[in-house]
């Protein structure tokens, strides 16, 4: 799926609908979680990592010295988007 764009459209309630090749390919199922991640004017999709492979992903992360990602007020970002 290299170099596919795929496209999806919000619907009134805010839920999107992940096209079939990209759930096949990825193997998402219902109640598959989902992480979405926020970099500058991206969202990124993944699907949540299980047990070992975080906990291993987390290590790696230290080792490498990377900074921690910014703790985001997320209610604060949900309802900032209904002021007037």
């Amino acid at each position: 799926m290299v170099g596919i764009q795929l496209q999806a459209t919000i619907g009134e309630k805010g839920q999107i609908v992940i096209p079939k090749p990209i759930r096949d390919k990825f193997h998402l199922r219902p109640f598959t979680m989902l992480v979405f991640d926020v970099e500058e004017e991206r969202i990124i999709l993944k699907k949540r990592e299980e047990g070992l492979a975080a906990l291993e992903r987390y290590a790696s992360a230290l080792k490498k010295k990377k900074p921690a990602p910014q703790k985001i007020d997320w209610n604060k970002l949900y309802y900032s988007q209904y002021e007037e």
